[in-house]
């Protein structure tokens, strides 16, 4: 009997289902570190957000649409900085915030912000 209780066990077993995994590792490993390559980097929209912050006021435009340039910033660094930011939204969000600067005029804080947002969108390409 006691041969039997001291003998070696397998080591623990645990099935996962991934569905629609993508680079999936099989095998044993005692260090994983997976890296997701699917999700989002917000990076380029929260320093747009950042930018229209600073420069708003040297755009030039009516207080009326300072402010709605504004709240179009903060939606989009609230989108950009949330759990999970989704593509889609920060693609409607930072191509409205471009048509605002495109419409503040040719100034070079706006050229600077479209040229942030075609960043920044052409991103969501990749």
């Amino acid at each position: 009997m006691q041969d039997h209780i001291n003998q070696p066990r397998p080591g623990s077993t645990y099935n996962n289902y991934l569905p629609n995994a993508k680079g999936v590792i099989i095998g044993e490993q005692q260090h994983f570190t997976q890296n997701n390559t699917d999700g989002v980097d917000p990076t380029l929209f929260v320093q747009l957000a950042g930018y229209i912050g600073q420069v708003s006021t040297t755009l030039g435009m009516s207080a009326e649409d300072r402010v709605e340039l504004e709240r179009v910033a903060q939606d989009l660094h609230v989108e950009a900085t949330s759990e999970n930011p989704e593509p889609g939204r920060l693609r409607q969000v930072a191509t409205q915030l471009k048509d605002k600067l495109i419409e503040a005029g040719t100034t070079i804080a706006a050229t600077m912000g479209v040229q942030m947002a075609e960043q920044a969108l052409a991103a969501l390409s990749q």
